[in-house]
């Protein structure tokens, strides 16, 4: 009986602990299951809208590049929309599209300009294939410096091939033969 006594007392003792800590923090222990269950269910909310809007803007770039093989306009009103809009990827892939129109349609100045513009990317490697894209579509106007600027950049060793081909080439337009043997012999 006394056994059954103590543990109806340490029953009752655990009871009014719980009881009590629930009475003192009644507003703590509400935000927190609150929290276990709204935040899990409001960021699925929020990535399940970007990832809608990242789809919509997909099937825009899909549409405007249909348009512009067909030779519509509005595929460019489009790009020039979603350009600034979604991910860095759909940012690149409609200023790359763009680029390609006005460069089919003898605009190097609006490509140039277009590529000029466009610096807001998250992704150095993104920053880096623009540039190198500035120094092809300027290719004759470019002077050693600038060439060199980026092909020597060590951080930003993404396209190194590229880079080294686009200095051997400036090379050998420039007519310096001795540099562009050095540029070859250095990339074996």
């Amino acid at each position: 009986m006394s056994n059954e006594l103590e543990t109806q007392i340490e029953d009752d003792l655990l009871k009014d602990k719980v009881s009590n800590f629930f009475k003192k923090n009644k507003i703590i222990v509400y935000v927190l299951v609150l929290l276990l269950i709204v935040l899990p269910i409001s960021s699925q909310i929020f990535f399940f809208y970007n990832n809608k809007k990242q789809e919509k803007l997909i099937s825009k770039y899909i549409e405007a590049d249909i348009l512009i093989d067909n030779n519509d306009i509005k595929g460019v009103e489009i790009l020039n929309i979603i350009k600034d809009e979604g991910n860095d990827t759909i940012k690149l892939l409609s200023i790359s599209k763009l680029n390609e129109y006005y460069i089919n349609n003898n605009q190097k100045n609006k490509a140039l300009e277009l590529l000029k513009d466009s610096k807001d990317f998250d992704n150095n490697m993104f920053k880096e294939l623009l540039n190198i894209k500035k120094i092809i579509l300027n290719f004759d106007d470019i002077s050693e410096e600038e060439i060199l600027a980026i092909s020597r950049n060590k951080k930003k060793d993404n396209f190194k091939l590229l880079k080294t081909k686009l200095l051997y080439d400036f090379y050998i337009k420039s007519n310096q033969l001795d540099k562009a043997k050095q540029i070859q012999i250095k990339f074996k």
